[in-house]
């Protein structure tokens, strides 16, 4: 019979193939999540973007016509936060040393700008996120306010790339609305934290292996008072996720571990708030160490607590809100040889008080959307590979009985 040689042959394949899938060494990606859409060159033919993600494709550099979209219409006191991120292939033009940007702005319904930002990234900087963050301010339709008052009552944005690097390719782009419920002034008791000195983390602890995300929407959550170790490539940037309620400060410590042969020169560190807003550290801490300073760390602190009172505050208004704060860890190298990981260690330490005050907190609708688009029974490439050592191991239990049986019966 020729079930068994058959049954053999397909268990021997398999379980030739699956290690060499685990173990093959590959830059984690950024897969940008949210509703598929696409932006038009003008006003009038702009699609509504609705309150959560969405992503779409940005065309070639020099094209000089921003894509447009419509931003949902909001009542009075409420305010619109808006943040697209430019999604880079590393691994494409991988010998440039040219750079991309991304520029945004939110613009009227006569087409005049009303606010806008800019940011990129090359090869040499990979850890710095192609990402703008746009705020239209509380909607004040009796007075005048900075995009949405008497004098307007609509608001677009425009997006745009440019740059040399992989400028003939079209560029996703993960854009995030979300409306802020207008605040009650009575609510806020007009005392703002006190700005902090930075905190040494001196936590102690074995470290828990964690896979860092591949992008805000799927980062993986970390809690006060653990230690993580995890790894990064070159041109890979993981994400990870600590809540904080009112009245609590992140700090957390960056630690290199041994790293024989690591492919990444350096390991970089950012830290973001649940609007994607930066700037929200003490000033002058290092935010990056070298491949061969194992046993070396940082340390990174928030300027201060968080407050909703800091939403009429002249500063610190990125530590406004509750919600999950984020920490990215990226490998960068001008010129690696292979793709051998770089280790380290993130020990997270939520100093304050636990505030049991319901809050509005951003992006929950962008959190729905990140669990729904994960739960998709279509298997990623570890699940593949472990399905299919399952297989193989099946095959060849199944063959092997077959055999002692047919044997016996001889």
């Amino acid at each position: 019979m020729k079930i068994l040689p058959t049954l053999l042959a397909a268990g021997l394949c398999l379980t030739l193939a699956t290690p060499a899938m685990a173990s093959e060494a590959k830059i984690l990606t950024h897969e940008p999540v949210g509703t598929q859409i696409t932006g038009a060159a003008d006003q009038g033919s702009a699609p509504e973007l609705k309150a959560g993600a969405a992503q779409d494709l940005l065309g070639v550099t020099g094209d000089d016509t921003a894509l447009l979209y419509k931003l949902p219409e909001i009542q009075d006191g409420e305010r619109l936060f808006v943040s697209a991120q430019l999604i880079v292939n590393p691994l494409l033009q991988n010998t440039s040393r040219e750079n991309i940007k991304l520029s945004g702005e939110l613009r009227r319904a006569d087409g005049e700008r009303c606010i806008g930002d800019s940011d990129n990234t090359s090869r040499a900087s990979f850890e710095r996120l192609p990402l703008i963050t746009l705020d239209s301010d509380a909607k004040n339709s009796t007075g005048f306010a900075r995009c949405l008052d008497q004098r307007n009552g609509e608001l677009f944005l425009a997006l745009q790339r440019d740059g040399a690097w992989q400028a003939d390719t079209q560029l996703p782009v993960e854009i995030r609305v979300i409306v802020q419920p207008a605040v009650d002034p009575t609510t806020l008791s007009g005392i703002t934290p006190e700005t902090l000195p930075p905190a040494s983390v001196a936590l102690d602890a074995p470290a828990t292996p964690v896979a860092g995300g591949s992008g805000f929407s799927n980062a993986a959550a970390v809690a006060s008072g653990s230690v993580y170790s995890d790894s990064v490539l070159p041109f890979e940037v993981k994400y990870y996720k600590v809540h904080l309620t009112q009245g609590q400060r992140l700090n957390y410590r960056l630690s290199v571990t041994d790293s024989p042969n690591a492919s990444a020169e350096k390991v970089h560190t950012g830290t973001y708030n649940p609007l994607l807003e930066s700037n929200l550290m003490t000033s002058g801490a290092e935010t990056s160490l070298n491949r061969e300073d194992a046993g070396a760390s940082i340390s990174r602190s928030t300027v201060t607590t968080v407050s909703r009172d800091l939403q009429a505050g002249a500063t610190n208004h990125e530590l406004a809100f509750a919600g999950d704060y984020y920490i990215t860890v990226a490998g960068t190298a001008n010129d690696p040889r292979g793709l051998n990981p770089l280790n380290y260690e993130l020990a997270i330490d939520v100093t304050g008080e636990t505030s049991d005050e319901k809050t509005w907190e951003p992006a929950a609708e962008i959190t729905e959307q990140a669990a729904s688009a994960s739960s998709s029974w279509l298997p990623n490439s570890a699940q593949l590979g472990a399905l299919l050592g399952g297989v193989a191991v099946a095959i060849a239990a199944f063959a092997g009985i077959w055999f002692l049986r047919h044997r016996k019966r001889a």
